[in-house]
C-alpha cells in the first residue's frame, strides 16, 4: 500500500489553472457593493414577466459569498508556499497587469524552458497546499 499514490500532474496543473484563472474574476465579485435595486412598488426584489419573485439578489449575495470563501482557500493555500513559489503564482495568475509569460520570465531573467518547468513545479504544490491536496490527481493504474 502506497501513502502517497501516483499523481497525474497534467490534470492537476489544469485544475490549478483552471482555479486559478477565475482569480481576478473573484476579486471583482467579491469586493463588488451589491446594492439591490428598488422596482417602482419600492420592493427590493425584482418581478418577473411571469409574476414570480426574481432571485437576482440571492443570486448575487450567494455569487460573492462563493467568491469570498474560494479567495479565503486560495490564501491559505498561497500562505502555505515558499516565497518564491507563492511571487511566480502570484505574477502568472494574481497580478492586476496581467503580464505575459514573456514578461513573467524576463522579469526573473530566467530562460522560457525554466520558466514553465518552475511554474508547473509551484502548481504542483500549490494543489497539495489547496484543501489538503483536494486538486491533486490521482493516476490510476
Amino acid at each position: 500500500m502506497t501513502l502517497f499514490p501516483e499523481i497525474d500532474k497534467d490534470k492537476t496543473k489544469k485544475s490549478v489553472r483552471d482555479l486559478l484563472s477565475c482569480y481576478r474574476s473573484m476579486i471583482r465579485i467579491a469586493g463588488e457593493e451589491f446594492i439591490p435595486k428598488v422596482t417602482a412598488t419600492y420592493s427590493f426584489e425584482l418581478k418577473s414577466f411571469t409574476g414570480t419573485v426574481s432571485r437576482a439578489t440571492e443570486n448575487a449575495v450567494v455569487r460573492k459569498v462563493t467568491a469570498e470563501q474560494e479567495l479565503s482557500k486560495i490564501s491559505t493555500a498561497m500562505n502555505k508556499l515558499n516565497a518564491y513559489d507563492r511571487q511566480l503564482i502570484h505574477d502568472k495568475f494574481m497580478d492586476n497587469r496581467e503580464l505575459t509569460n514573456t514578461a513573467i520570465y524576463l522579469n526573473y531573467k530566467m530562460s522560457e524552458r525554466t520558466f514553465y518547468r518552475e511554474l508547473d513545479q509551484a502548481l504542483i504544490r500549490f494543489a497539495e497546499a489547496y484543501e489538503n491536496g483536494s486538486l491533486l490527481a490521482e493516476k490510476w493504474q
